[in-house]
């Protein structure tokens, strides 16, 4: 292992910002090794030299061989920037994703309830004027599984079972 290579390893991990420790934790090797690495005690072995160039977004021999150009350093550069640019835009998209899934299952969630406490009140009411009378507790089983499996109402659904005492005592008393 050369120093131009060490220095190399050190111009580039401090050129994405990193310290020895948070380039080791992305290779999975040892702040150590990274250490030892950078000061040309020893080379990084060849699964971590194609990690390296991975990390950094260059190819193997821009690594090991040379470095580059001016004109290819700003390239090199600016692909980096464009790279960070998209992964920043990809992470806000799916920030605003997750935003919109948690406004759409609170809304969803009221709406469950809401339809819950009007069944609560419509279905006694209802089953009275059609005449179920002994059968209100199939109507009940009936809805709650019908709005359990079409609208994934389980949670509050389960609060219909509620108005078959109320039912059978105070609606339909036989």
């Amino acid at each position: 292992m050369n120093i131009q290579f060490a220095d190399r390893l050190v111009a580039l991990r401090r050129e994405q910002g990193w310290s020895q420790e948070e380039l080791a934790l992305r290779l999975g090797v040892s702040r150590q090794a990274v250490s030892k690495w950078e000061r040309a005690e020893s080379s990084p072995d060849t699964d971590n030299l194609i990690a390296l160039a991975r990390l950094y977004g260059i190819s193997l021999d821009e690594l090991l061989l040379h470095a580059p150009e001016e004109g290819e350093q700003a390239q090199a550069r600016e692909d980096r920037e464009v790279f960070a640019a998209a992964e920043a835009w990809e992470a806000g998209e799916a920030r605003l994703e997750k935003q919109r899934k948690k406004r759409w299952a609170k809304r969803k969630e009221v709406f469950l309830w809401l339809l819950t406490l009007a069944l609560m009140v419509a279905l006694p009411l209802l089953s009275r004027a059609v005449g179920l009378g002994e059968l209100y507790a199939l109507a009940v089983n009936l809805v709650f599984l019908l709005t359990g499996f079409l609208l994934g109402n389980w949670h509050p659904g389960w609060l219909l079972y509620l108005t078959i005492p109320f039912y059978y005592t105070l609606i339909n008393p036989s």
